[in-house]
């Protein structure tokens, strides 16, 4: 019965060496769906049967695919890193703890519609808080998100506010785990996954992939990875007692939140990102099943979007399709710390625009590319 299933996975130290080795901890677990398959080799058999039946292929090594579906739910602490960053650390991003927030909150010195120039003790590092969110009170309330930041402390705003800021705007980075993308291969983590079902449990190690993001408005959000991996083995063994007992908090709704496109809202029903990265497992005849522990070999972050059409934003939105003008991208889901989440895309071109329609009102459907070296994207729980 595979309701009776659970999944586990754990950040190794030596790629392709199991982490676990044995019984889970209780940091281990995911609260996840788990689809597998093993794309084996297979070889045809030419041998002569001295009939009209073919010899059955030969089956070779396997190259498993793992694919986790789950919530986008946070751990509940700010500060502390969601149960699926593990896995995202498998996918070419890295992770960065604010542990303290920036700002009391400070007031700015300056500010415009889209950027404020920020004051001690905001450092003076650019793009130290790319892809962060900022919060904003004094003389307005606002959940923001920073997509550019300068040595001179100019923080560029994935939004265009409705009254310029001033030194009235008090501005903090709150605490945050913010993931964002790297080129570094010192940082590139690989994970040991299990998959437990119904007295059966699967290894695998040197898991790498892809992550991509599914944001519905009134639903929740989903995050999916698809990995590459190394097969280890399969043996009867029932799922170690207590796995369950944790209590999650619930994933919060896309709703009473944010969606920004070019700087204005994004009446959107869906906002579907993918990270797109490529993975590849190299081969090695002395390794069990002919491959090394999967690396990635590329990166094309893409997504669509779907907002109703219009005359405040359609126009502008348009005009950086047809001329390839980039736009900022930022959604923010949840109100709670330790539960909400904050996407950014700084550079978002537009490829392919249709206009539509949406129960009887028009809408765009807009594909689009992030551009941006090692900065395309980024997801922060806050």
């Amino acid at each position: 019965r595979m309701r009776f299933a659970a999944v586990a996975a754990k950040v190794e130290t030596t790629p392709g060496t199991d982490a676990i080795a044995g019984t889970p901890a209780s940091s281990d677990w995911i609260a996840a769906d788990c689809e597998m398959e093993f794309d084996p080799v297979t070889v045809e058999n030419p041998e002569l049967t001295g009939t009209l039946d073919k010899a059955p292929a030969i089956v070779g090594g396997l190259r498993p695919r793992i694919r986790l579906r789950v919530p986008l739910r946070g751990s509940g602490t700010a500060g502390t890193a969601p149960e699926w960053g593990k896995l995202l650390r498998c996918c070419t991003y890295q992770e960065t703890i604010t542990a303290t927030a920036v700002g009391a909150p400070t007031a700015a010195a300056a500010g415009t519609t889209n950027t404020l120039t920020l004051a001690t003790p905001f450092a003076a590092t650019a793009q130290l808080y790319r892809g962060m969110p900022l919060l904003l009170t004094g003389d307005r309330t606002l959940t923001t998100g920073i997509t550019d930041y300068t040595a001179g402390r100019v923080a560029t705003l994935g939004e265009t506010m409705a009254t310029a800021g001033s030194v009235s705007t008090l501005a903090q980075v709150p605490i945050n785990v913010l993931y964002g993308p790297t080129s570094d291969e010192a940082v590139y983590k690989t994970a040991t996954i299990y998959f437990f079902a119904d007295g059966l449990r699967w290894r695998f190690t040197g898991a790498v992939g892809n992550w991509s993001l599914e944001l519905s408005t009134g639903g929740i959000g989903f995050l999916v990875f698809d990995l590459r991996a190394q097969f280890l083995d399969k043996t009867a063994i029932a799922i170690p007692t207590g796995w369950n007992t944790a209590i999650r908090p619930t994933p919060p709704r896309f709703v009473g939140g944010r969606c920004q496109l070019n700087g204005g809202l994004a009446r959107a029903r869906r906002l579907m990102i993918d990270a797109g990265v490529s993975v590849i497992l190299p081969d090695n005849p002395e390794a069990a099943e002919g491959y090394d522990p999967a690396i990635p070999s590329e990166r094309d972050s893409r997504g669509s979007i779907d907002p109703l059409m219009s005359t405040t934003t359609s126009v502008a939105v348009f005009n950086a399709f047809r001329l390839g003008t980039p736009m900022p991208l930022m959604a923010v889901v949840g109100s709670t710390a330790g539960n909400r989440f904050i996407v950014t895309a700084p550079a978002a071109k537009a490829t392919a625009l249709r206009p539509g329609a949406r129960d009887g009102l028009g809408q765009m459907d807009i594909g689009f590319q992030l551009d941006g070296a090692d900065a395309d994207l980024f997801l922060a729980q806050f």
